[in-house]
């Protein structure tokens, strides 16, 4: 098969290599799609701490396919069937995945799980109640499928953004406002029950601490992985801040809230695909990496499809 191969920081070849070996309980998967994460911009850039090169098809994990083998031993996961989930070294023609981590999807589906299971821990760990006001503070592709699957008892929500793309589509998908960070009324400051901050930088991290009410919760969704932060303890002691880490590790917690949000998608008749604004085939896979490094005017989501 061919796979992605990267070498180091902004260094990606495509290469040939066997097809990935499958065992008992496990599946064989032509791979459909994959996402470029956030995440994945670690690799990318050379974060300190990453050994080079990276397995094939790494670091791919937003992955969905058509399922074309399977071990003698599944009987939940049928051959032609689309499939979705927990599914690693994504950018590559064939992945194996354990059949217990992966959901079948529903005909014509074609979008990852794993965001949208990232999505709607989100939601859950949020906590959200009855008129609850929210902010979410950086504006991307997590921040759109969270906005997407918000509960309806929830109050009014708004965005901040530093893109002007990204405030128009909050507004799309239901924001009362949406500001620059330069552009935030006073009054909305310590204002929020709930403030979910899902960028994974640090002024993302500042601007949500400061929007926080007095006994509020602030949900860290964004990824922060490329290094340390400064967070103001003094200001969560006093306003007596709940700060959630709104990340997830266990593989049943991940596969329970992609069900879950499967089932809203279709009750709501959600149409994640249109955040799927760039795609490229598996041999220019270097480009789905660099838009998504810099973020051109338009851009929500890179989609390799090998």
């Amino acid at each position: 098969m061919r796979a992605l191969s990267l070498r180091g920081p902004r260094d990606a070849v495509i290469i040939e290599t066997p097809a990935p070996p499958f065992g008992a309980g496990e599946v064989l998967v032509r791979i459909r799609g994959c996402g470029v994460c956030g995440s994945d911009m670690n690799v990318w850039r050379g974060v300190a701490g990453i050994e080079y090169p990276l397995a094939p098809g790494a670091p791919g994990h937003e992955t969905w396919g058509e399922v074309v083998e399977v071990a003698a031993d599944v009987a939940t996961i049928c051959v032609g069937q689309t499939v979705t989930g927990l599914l690693w070294n994504g950018f590559a023609e064939l992945g194996v995945g354990r059949a217990v981590d992966l959901v079948a999807l529903p005909d014509g589906f074609n979008a990852a799980g794993e965001p949208l299971a990232c999505a709607m821990n989100v939601v859950r760990r949020s906590a959200i109640t009855s008129g609850d006001r929210v902010a979410v503070v950086g504006f991307g592709y997590l921040a759109a499928l969270f906005a997407q699957l918000l509960p309806e008892q929830v109050g009014a929500w708004v965005a901040i953004s530093r893109r002007e793309d990204s405030r128009a589509l909050a507004l799309r998908l239901g924001a009362e406002a949406a500001y620059d960070f330069a552009e935030i009324p006073s009054d909305l400051w310590d204002s929020f029950a709930v403030v979910v901050e899902a960028a994974g930088v640090q002024q993302t991290l500042d601007y949500a601490t400061w929007l926080t009410a007095y006994g509020g919760r602030l949900v860290i969704a964004g990824y922060h992985a490329d290094g340390p932060r400064t967070v103001n303890v003094q200001s969560w002691n006093w306003k007596g801040v709940d700060v959630i880490n709104a990340h997830e590790r266990r593989s049943a917690v991940y596969l329970d809230a992609l069900r879950q949000a499967l089932d809203l998608v279709s009750f709501r008749r959600l149409d994640l695909t249109s955040l799927h604004t760039h795609a490229w085939p598996l041999f220019d896979a270097t480009d789905a990496f660099r838009f998504a490094d810099e973020r051109p005017s338009g851009f929500i989501k890179s989609i390799v499809c090998p």
